[in-house]
């Protein structure tokens, strides 16, 4: 079952920051998770909410500042003290860091009609680095999926499901071509894992945080689970 390290090791380092990332590597994990918003500059960041209320307690909207301007925000501090020097990375830098070394999993948060030419942009960082067999996209907006299938037919696809229904969810896994059905630990049942199996679907579930979850969703035969303590195993 592969582990894949949710927004890094954000158990112990503020989420998507290149604290979580570089310690998600030292501890050993094979695949890491981010969240991609584009700045008002139409440059790709990493960070998972919107705005920064949450990590920076500042109601400052990510399409609303610059790169420049967005860098000079401490997105640590929430989490730890010793983390203050913490800011949103750019996605370049996250592919830079981890070139070659994990599978990154790219969740587009809001496609072009929030970030425009936000897809565009994706795929082209994928195509100049060559990284389509270590990159795969996933996202809730399954329009933002629609526009990357139709950039790019070598890009991996994650669907994530969110409240959309089944019959809905695997008419539109077929059309996009993804390789994983994407759920959280509360949508994931013997059903589903049956029914993917035999479509020959990867099963991704998030969030799991503990060995008693991780080996219920082991037991249904879950091929990869997101999590925040990347070390965890069972």
């Amino acid at each position: 079952m592969l582990v894949i390290a949710h927004r890094g090791a954000s158990g112990y380092a503020p989420e998507n920051t290149m604290a979580s990332f570089r310690l998600a590597l030292e501890m050993g994990a094979k695949a890491i998770e981010l969240d991609v918003h584009q700045t008002s500059d139409h440059q790709l960041v990493v960070i998972h909410d919107e705005d920064l209320r949450r990590v920076a307690r500042r109601k400052v909207r990510v399409r609303d500042v610059t790169r420049e301007e967005l860098s000079s925000i401490d997105v640590g501090s929430w989490f730890d003290s010793c983390f203050s020097c913490e800011r949103a990375p750019s996605l370049a830098d996250v592919f830079d860091l981890t070139a070659g070394k994990v599978e990154l999993h790219v969740e587009i948060k809001k496609g072009s009609k929030l970030y425009p030419g936000i897809e565009e942009r994706l795929v082209d960082m994928i195509q100049s680095r060559g990284a389509w067999e270590t990159t795969v996209i996933s996202s809730f907006d399954h329009a933002a999926l629609y526009s990357i299938r139709s950039l790019d037919a070598r890009v991996r696809i994650g669907y994530l499901l969110g409240l959309t229904g089944m019959k809905t969810a695997y008419r539109e896994i077929d059309q996009l071509r993804a390789e994983s059905l994407n759920m959280s630990t509360r949508q994931a049942n013997a059903r589903k894992m049956r029914e993917c199996q035999a479509r020959g679907l990867r099963t991704l579930v998030y969030t799991a945080n503990t060995r008693k979850e991780l080996a219920r969703l082991a037991r249904l035969g879950v091929d990869g689970v997101f999590t925040n303590f990347p070390e965890l195993t069972i």
